[in-house]
């Protein structure tokens, strides 16, 4: 059995991650533009047909709930791995996985046609891995992943669990699901986790995508960091969470009957967050299973391609903003990288694949996968303009080897520096590798030119690894860069006014003079806001 699992009165082993009570929103909120942003796939008729999620959890789901259901039957199928039997409504932690499986794959009811899941088209298998008496074991969750991996073919697995110990990577637990998301190249949602002080296992491991829990405030915009989430970063000093994901007031099946419906908490619990971002990559698997180039459904890609495309400007617990116009760091401890955006994933992936060498990458966004040899340099020329971003993702996996009894690290861990150079070969950025497998730059570009990104292997080890980038316009008449226009940028263009310096950013018109022809232009633009970045 597992050692020092988190207690409460209820359940004395394990701590689930749902809380209990609710506020009215539709779960249609947390899926449109200002939540995972997965409605807008589903229009274009990507919805995970033919993904299978692998849900691994405390107890079953009701599957016999009629959003589950349709001409072909249930698309949710319960497995045991206790011996207590399949069940999904022993216990007071009863109906959490139902509420879990429908936020991932609802297909919506008579009176809630709106409430889908973020990967209505998908298929969910759930595996119970806790006791009747709530203990739970590496065993049972090892012989899960097995199955569901090798006869059910999952390629996404959720896990709405936490348990105590030191959340540092070291954990059997944590290694196990490593190893899986390595060996099996398959996709971890895994959780920040509710109401501690910092990470805890399951969302320290290496290779999943860590998530914390956003709230819907103000008026169904999730802007903001749910007071449950647990911040990072992990123990060992990691940059975890990597991204946040709707986690509050989703109307999801219960386990009432087969028609009746539940509401998530409002205070954002984590549970209700990673099926939102496994149901995204659900979409972009579906995606990459009708393309012809075998990569673009590695896990590191669609990891790089989530992570790469959020929305970072967040409210944190406090309701202060995370994000300033220029930022030190784009990584925040309780929001991870930011929103999870599906549609800005999917337009990186759908783009074509990119490739390192001196040929000039002139695309504004795109995704590559390729392998490094001890020792290597891999290099990127992306042609960018003066004032637009570059960002940038890299991620890899941590090798973990699996033992006779127990799972172990290849040690020392595959660590990439990243160097990002101008076209006078300076460096503009530079960050040496670390504990982190996972690095991401925004850069306001200096310059016209073609800039060099190089990923630099400096360890022993030879690792594959998955990079996604865009490149991003500044709006017109934005001087300042703030990603709206509005009286700082008027301030700015009134100071330039009648020069005839044409070399001014305040030039729009292009003149060589800056006047009523630019003012005319500012005008069409004021008060516009930059949606890649701001939200009101």
């Amino acid at each position: 059995m597992v050692e020092g699992l988190y207690t409460n009165k209820q359940c004395p082993i394990i701590l689930l991650l749902a809380m209990l009570y609710s506020n009215i929103y539709a779960l249609q909120g947390s899926i449109a533009e200002n939540g995972s942003n997965t409605q807008a796939l589903h229009a274009i008729g990507i919805t995970g047909l033919g993904v299978n999620v692998g849900l691994i959890s405390a107890r079953n789901v009701r599957n016999t709930h009629q959003t589950f259901i349709d001409i072909s039957g249930s698309h949710v199928f319960n497995y045991d791995y206790t011996g207590d039997g399949v069940n999904y409504s022993l216990g007071p932690i009863a109906g959490h996985d139902t509420w879990v499986a429908g936020i991932i794959a609802g297909r919506g009811w008579t009176g809630h046609t709106n409430d889908i899941g973020a990967a209505p088209g998908c298929d969910v298998y759930s595996a119970r891995v806790l006791t009747d008496s709530c203990s739970i074991s590496l065993d049972y969750i090892e012989d899960a992943f097995i199955d569901l991996i090798n006869e059910h073919d999952c390629r996404v697995f959720v896990l709405p669990l936490q348990l105590s110990g030191t959340a540092d990577g070291s954990s059997n637990y944590s290694m196990m699901v490593d190893y899986f998301a390595y060996t099996n190249n398959v996709i971890l949602a895994l959780a920040s986790g509710n109401e501690a002080t910092s990470i805890t296992i399951f969302g320290d491991a290496h290779n999943g995508i860590t998530t914390a829990a956003l709230i819907d405030e103000p008026n169904g915009f999730y802007l903001k960091v749910g007071s449950k989430s647990n911040p990072g970063p992990t123990v060992d000093g990691r940059r975890k969470p990597e991204i946040s994901s709707p986690g509050s007031s989703q109307i999801t099946p219960s386990i009432g009957s087969d028609t009746s419906f539940y509401t998530t908490a409002k205070d954002g619990a984590t549970s209700f967050a990673i099926p939102q971002t496994a149901g995204v990559a659900a979409l972009l698997l579906q995606y990459a299973d009708q393309t012809p180039d075998a990569d673009d459904g590695r896990n590191v890609v669609i990891k790089a391609a989530i992570v790469n495309s959020a929305f970072p400007n967040i409210k944190n617990k406090t309701g202060n903003p995370t994000y300033p116009a220029n930022p030190a760091n784009v990584w925040h401890s309780q929001r991870g990288y930011g929103r999870i955006d599906a549609f800005r994933a999917y337009q990186i992936l759908s783009t074509p694949r990119v490739s390192k060498g001196s040929t000039v990458i002139t695309s504004v966004k795109g995704w590559a996968y390729d392998s490094m040899d001890s020792g290597a340099t891999h290099s990127y020329l992306i042609a960018g303009e003066k004032n637009e971003r570059l960002i940038l993702t890299v991620t890899w996996n941590r090798l973990v080897n699996k033992g006779k009894f127990t799972y172990n690290v290849d040690s020392p861990l595959f660590e990439l520096d990243l160097v990002v150079k101008n076209s006078a070969n300076e460096t503009i950025f530079y960050k040496e590798g670390d504990l982190n497998n996972l690095e991401k730059i925004d850069l306001i570009l200096p310059a016209d030119g073609n800039y060099t990104v190089s990923l630099i292997n400096t360890t022993s080890k030879t690792r594959a690894y998955g990079l996604a980038f865009e490149i991003l316009e500044p709006l017109t008449g934005d001087f300042n860069l703030d990603y709206i226009v509005n009286k700082k940028d008027l301030g700015r263009l009134a100071l330039d006014w009648l020069s005839d310096d044409g070399e001014l950013e305040t030039n729009i018109f292009a003149d060589e003079i800056i006047n009523n022809k630019d003012f005319g232009i500012f005008a069409e633009y004021w008060m516009q806001t930059d949606g890649r970045y701001y939200n009101p």
